[in-house]
């Protein structure tokens, strides 16, 4: 019996919120019963396409819808008549899922799920893009069969307020692989040693995140700085890559940190790093969730997050703080968490993923329940 396909269609599939999710499910889901192909819409290659392929999956080229949507239809539809016939089409681009949903209905893909990972956090407010947002809210909600959500936000953000009427939407917590962060070890300085930090006395602020506007990467600089005039020895990891990443080191030159910044651009060994942190930083300008909360707890690591990040990322032990985007802030309350006590041990930590859904394998289940409705 062959494999069922599963169409996911996606930017393209370097480290993000939403590439990390998909990267755990395809991981651990049952690969005899479920192939995963991915659609982009970016060239190059992918950080995880290599993986991708290893695991059995496909990566499908198709041109951006910037260069025209009869391209952009005519190669999309090529690519799932060759490559079908799928199960389902799960799409994570946000509102041009509408679009990508629209076709897949009119090719009788029978499950079709549009799945929203962010808040609209656009500034634009012409007519143009008013106009296109309303009619591609339209066709989400006239060929999706299925509304998902990492949040209660995000959902709002991309099928209306008034969601939670609707029996196709629901909330789907961006899960993660659990074992990995059972198995850190409790004498963290190995951890650290491979970031390149020896001495167990020197302090570890840390950050995972595409090197994007959303993301903040200045105001971090900007309170890393302030820190170091207090604790000189402090050490700043930044984790992620992307089109901003140059800009951020030439300002730590220019603010006089560099050689206490370690940029160590895309990594996989999420939950090593992580469990080398001492306080994880967070100060996004918006979020769908953030995926990387989720893993900071569950590798014990203290996290301040800006305003913007859903109240679900917090869950509710005790390790996640909520702050107003000011340095000065950030700073006091990062010096205060580095006197604190050890954190929640791992039972404690696992009892709380499991009670709000972050166990990857409850989200398997249900992704399953719905690539069979």
């Amino acid at each position: 019996m062959s494999a069922i396909k599963i169409l996911h269609v996606v930017g393209k599939m370097d480290p993000g919120g939403v590439e990390t999710l998909l990267m755990n499910i395809y991981r651990n889901i049952d690969r005899e019963r479920f192939e995963f192909h991915f659609a982009v819409q970016l060239e190059g290659e992918g950080f995880y396409d290599r993986e991708i392929r290893e695991l059995g999956g496909k990566i499908l080229l198709q041109p951006h819808p910037r260069k025209g949507l009869g391209p952009f239809r005519e190669q999309f539809l090529h690519n799932v008549r060759e490559n079908g016939p799928y199960a389902a089409i799960h799409s994570h681009i946000f509102q041009f899922s509408g679009y990508v949903l629209k076709l897949a209905k009119e090719i009788g893909v029978p499950v079709r799920v549009c799945h929203s990972h962010t808040v609209n956090a656009e500034q634009r407010t012409t007519l143009f893009r008013t106009l296109y947002r309303h009619y591609m809210k339209s066709l989400i909600l006239k060929h999706s069969t299925h509304l998902i959500g990492c949040s209660r936000p995000a959902c709002e953000s991309l099928f209306g307020a008034r969601c939670w009427k609707d029996t196709r939407t629901e909330l789907l917590p961006n899960a993660i692989n659990l074992l990995p962060y059972e198995q850190l070890p409790t004498d963290r300085s190995g951890l650290r040693q491979r970031i390149g930090v020896t001495d167990p006395s020197i302090p570890v602020v840390g950050h995972i995140g595409r090197f994007s506007e959303e993301k903040n990467h200045r105001f971090l600089l900007e309170t890393f700085s302030l820190l170091v005039k207090e604790i000189p020895e402090a050490q700043l990891v930044l984790v992620g890559d992307g089109r901003l990443r140059e800009e951020m080191e030439r300002l730590a030159e220019t603010m006089g940190i560099r050689r206490q910044v370690r940029f160590l651009g895309a990594r996989k060994d999420i939950p090593e790093i992580i469990g080398a942190f001492d306080v994880f930083l967070l100060p996004s300008l918006f979020e769908g969730l953030g995926i990387v909360v989720i893993e900071a707890q569950a590798g014990g690591v203290p996290s301040l997050v800006s305003e913007h990040v859903p109240d679900e990322a917090d869950l509710s032990f005790g390790m996640v703080e909520h702050l107003k985007l000011q340095p000065e802030v950030w700073v006091d309350k990062i010096t205060e968490i580095l006197g604190r006590s050890a954190a929640p041990d791992w039972p404690t930590r696992h009892r709380f993923l499991k009670k709000y859904g972050y166990d990857i394998r409850e989200s398997i289940r249900r992704l399953e329940n719905i690539y069979h409705a």
